[in-house]
């Protein structure tokens, strides 16, 4: 049945992938929201940034759906976890263990863009009319999907917020080189247990992190998602609280190559999707702390100016889903609007 406001429903997909060159049955947790019973309306389909999880979103799309426009042209929407992140990572630990004590090493972007050909391509999409919201480093995995030798249905519309998007030219004094680098280090060392939640929540408040500038809503879930308590077997205590993403899967995940792509491999996607509907769409930070505006114009310019409208999100840094999710939900509807009305066509909104 049908709702105005439909609550989520949590699916457990299983999609068969690969990791490395292996092929994998992997788990696939998703958040479900059937919005209407227009059968010729939108899907939306979520994914989330590095170390993040698909509840961060549920503020956004909450926001999103406040607006009767946006009911009436998405059919529903989907939320995925990558697979060594939030809900996915703890079904699919076994897999992962057991691959890193064989020497086959852990997920890679490559890894997310098999991941993500293969929800595409499932029998829950069938007939469905995608289109994609990415953060930061998913939008790696979706350039890929799009450009990779194994087909997937070509989404209507993409919509990438903030991408960390990398070309083989990028040089070492490139802020986005810096801070990668800064990133690969520093997620090896940072603290990964916790006695409890409650702990966690002291720790990620009271420190000089990241974190402080986040949505209430959007930290509540991700002290609830983002982390899993695992049992002890080789210390005094019972059990602690550790990331879902285990920092030596997380570290190689922010180094450069992970996000490098040619720029012809970002021109045809950004092609095939306007060919397909409504074209790709990006949604900047106003602080640059990770993409800068030379970056940003590398980017367009890979796009071959492709880009059919740009945003800038006020008062909001790279991670902008967990510190403006209402303002990033207002802005999904404006562009939503847009591609219904076919008036975003050529325009550079910033």
């Amino acid at each position: 049945m049908c709702q105005l406001s439909p609550a989520p429903e949590r699916r457990v997909l299983s999609l068969h992938s690969t990791l490395g060159t292996d092929p994998v049955d992997l788990k696939c947790c998703t958040l479900y929201y059937p919005v209407s019973c227009n059968k010729d309306g939108i899907t939306l389909i979520f994914s989330h940034g590095l170390a993040g999880h698909k509840e961060q979103y549920d503020p956004t799309i909450s926001r999103l759906l406040l607006h009767h426009q946006a009911r009436a042209i998405v059919r529903d929407i989907w939320v995925i976890d990558f697979p060594n992140h939030g809900e996915s990572a703890i079904l699919n630990r076994p897999t992962l263990d057991a691959r890193k004590a064989a020497g086959k090493g852990v997920c890679t972007t490559a890894d997310f863009e098999s991941y993500l050909r293969a929800f595409l391509s499932s029998p829950s999409l069938k007939n469905s009319s995608v289109v994609g919201i990415a953060h930061s480093g998913s939008c790696t995995a979706w350039v890929l999907a799009l450009t990779s030798i194994h087909t997937c249905p070509t989404p209507v519309g993409i919509i990438l917020v903030e991408p960390t998007l990398m070309f083989p030219s990028l040089s070492p004094t490139d802020p986005r080189s810096i801070h990668g680098a800064a990133n690969v280090r520093g997620s090896l060392t940072k603290r990964d247990r916790w006695p409890n939640r409650e702990a966690l929540e002291k720790w990620l408040i009271g420190g000089k992190g990241v974190w402080r500038k986040w949505d209430k809503r959007v930290l509540s879930s991700y002290i609830r998602y983002g982390f899993e308590e695992v049992d002890d077997l080789g210390g005094a205590a019972k059990s602690y609280v550790t990331p879902t993403l285990r920092k030596d899967e997380e570290s190689p995940l922010y180094a450069c190559l992970s996000h490098t792509v040619e720029p012809e491999s970002l021109s045809r996607a950004c092609r095939a999707v306007g060919d397909a509907g409504n074209g790709v769409h990006i949604v900047w930070a106003e602080f640059q702390e990770f993409i800068t505006q030379v970056a940003r114009e590398d980017i367009l310019e890979a796009a071959e100016h492709r880009v059919m409208s740009q945003r800038i999100v006020t008062g909001a840094g790279h991670l902008i889903p967990q510190e403006k999710p209402d303002t990033l939900g207002e802005i999904l509807v404006e562009i939503l609007g847009e591609m219904l009305h076919g008036s975003g066509k050529g325009k550079a909104k910033m």
